[in-house]
């Protein structure tokens, strides 16, 4: 078992890793008590997306069903909990993730064993310390309430910066988030109630729909001049700092109608 924090490092770096990243959670869903995973990577590489920058990416799945499929058949609400914007819904607005790439890649490599598991592969206590100073993405895939608050609370005890956002709210196993994510907001009056509960709002609008009073543009947004990128932004920390609720335009809408 890795102790120490340099070795760790070089079995998560190089061109051939000795692991692609490590696990997070494998445990049940807090939302529907199913099995499911959480894999934290891009620790020691860059991400390629434009938008978030340089951040640590997390995945939430379900264990036993892949991505792509758990979509299709409505399993997804294991790590989705009822969020409007999944596929099964069929809402005019759908989530923008595609889980037939990185979710699915992911989920298979936890499968062919390429994750190092806390307390089997490394010391769980290590994990503080190998996300210090990064930029840290709670749920690439996946909602944060899904698995227990005090994962996301000791992996990002030292983060650089963090970004965090969850459609579960109103409920009990979203409470512990609140310092940590925002919350995301289907509609204004989505907005007014959270805020009500001292959170911080995430809101994807419609392009024609105006901007709240209480919104800020994601400055990360083509719409907000793509200013900064979200690893060294700082907005979507949750009610940790004090600053304007953050919207941004329906970009996921918007790749669907090129696809058509």
């Amino acid at each position: 078992m890795i102790n120490n924090i340099e070795t760790m490092r070089k079995a998560l770096k190089g061109n051939n890793p000795q692991f692609a990243g490590v696990v997070l959670y494998d445990g049940p869903s807090k939302i529907d008590g199913k099995p499911i995973i959480a894999i934290a990577c891009r620790i020691m590489e860059s991400s390629e997306n434009d938008k978030t920058g340089a951040m640590v990416q997390t995945f939430i799945m379900r264990k036993d069903i892949a991505p792509h499929e758990a979509l299709k058949t409505g399993e997804d609400s294991s790590v989705c909990g009822d969020c409007a914007l999944r596929p099964i819904n069929k809402g005019a607005t759908r989530c923008y993730v595609r889980v037939y790439q990185a979710p699915l890649s992911v989920w298979g490599a936890f499968h062919r064993d390429r994750y190092a598991t806390p307390g089997v592969d490394f010391d769980a206590a290590l994990l503080p310390e190998l996300f210090a100073g990064l930029s840290f993405r709670i749920g690439s895939y996946g909602d944060p309430a899904a698995i227990p608050a005090k994962v996301w609370r000791s992996a990002t005890s030292r983060v650089n910066n963090r970004t965090g956002y969850t459609h579960q709210w109103r409920k009990r196993i979203g409470a512990g988030l609140k310092n940590l994510c925002m919350a995301s907001a289907d509609n204004p009056a989505d907005v007014a109630s959270a805020s009500a509960k001292g959170w911080r709002t995430f809101r994807v609008r419609k392009h024609d729909a105006p901007t709240l009073k209480t919104e800020s543009i994601c400055p990360a947004s083509k719409e907000g001049g793509k200013r900064v990128q979200c690893d060294t932004c700082g907005l979507c920390q949750g009610a940790t700092i004090a600053a304007r609720n953050i919207v941004i335009a329906d970009h996921g809408l918007m790749d669907s109608r090129r696809r058509a």
